[in-house]
């Protein structure tokens, strides 16, 4: 085995970890989801088990080879086509996600960033476009800065920022989730128009996500109606040109078959999970935090 230097960034980062519930593979395609968890919001309508810092402690080379032999194992021969990094938030830790997005970038395709933004700057963004990241998923909360410290605990300045630092420089999407009453359709077009301000080539994607009082940690609102989803898409197509009314699984969104998930665990064990699964673990976890 070759032994690398003091000087290489692997060596430099051989004792940082992250805590990883689980990784996630997709029924559909090749694909892999890697939840880093631990998130510096606390949403009031978060729906993650991965806010917390649950599960493993896992240095990058752990994680890789748990990515690799599970992905083996339920694909074969097949590679993994897309990693997609998410939380919890995976921004934490700098030299942990720039690692970890450099040594995916040497056997998948592509490499895709689900954060809520607030860390990620010029700079940041550019060490991990460096290491071979082709695509940011932003996920803004709200368009009202009041609104969006009451919703997250921070303001959304740094955010708003960062998405219009990151177009042109990679593959930019930005969810939003639609909270009837909350951040519903007159937040959703503050967006829009902000995002077709900078958006002059319509290059932008810009996803309307359903709350879901099933998975919320708070019962702040109730789920939206189909004709309140419909109607906010009408608006934001008004000014983008790639608007999509999408689900809590964005990447899959065009199946419309029955799907679920194999939930890998840090100790290598396959399950596979559907929705319905989801669900019942969040309903446990809610009566368990009281």
């Amino acid at each position: 085995m070759v032994r690398r230097g003091p000087e290489s960034g692997h060596d430099k980062n051989k004792d940082r970890y992250r805590y990883v519930p689980f990784i996630t593979l997709s029924e559909l395609k090749p694909r892999v989801w890697i939840t880093l968890s631990g998130c510096n919001f606390r949403c009031r309508g978060c729906f993650s088990f991965a806010r917390e810092p649950i599960g493993e402690p896992m240095r990058v080379e752990e994680l890789i080879n748990l990515v690799k032999k599970s992905s083996a194992t339920y694909y074969g021969e097949t590679p993994l086509e897309e990693a997609v990094i998410t939380g919890g938030e995976p921004t934490l830790d700098r030299d942990y996600l720039v690692d970890l997005v450099s040594q995916l970038k040497g056997f998948i395709g592509d490499v895709v960033l689900d954060t809520n933004g607030y860390l990620l700057d010029d700079s940041y963004l550019g060490e991990l476009l460096e290491a071979g990241l082709t695509e940011v998923m932003f996920d803004l909360k709200a368009w009202d800065e009041k609104l969006h410290e009451w919703y997250t605990g921070y303001s959304n300045k740094r955010i708003l920022a960062n998405i219009r630092n990151a177009y042109g420089k990679v593959k930019l999407v930005v969810n939003t989730v639609y909270i009837p009453g909350i951040v519903d359709e007159r937040e959703i077009e503050q967006i829009a128009r902000f995002l077709a301000e900078i958006d002059r080539r319509g290059e932008i994607d810009y996803r309307i996500n359903r709350f879901n009082t099933s998975l919320s940690r708070e019962r702040i609102s109730r789920n939206p109606y189909p004709e309140e989803i419909e109607h906010a898409y009408s608006i934001v197509a008004k000014y983008m040109k790639n608007a999509v009314i999408g689900k809590s699984c964005v990447r899959e969104r065009k199946i419309e078959e029955k799907r679920g998930w194999i939930t890998v665990f840090p100790d290598g064990t396959l399950k596979r999970r559907t929705l319905a699964d989801y669900r019942e673990e969040n309903k446990r976890m809610a009566i368990a935090r009281g």
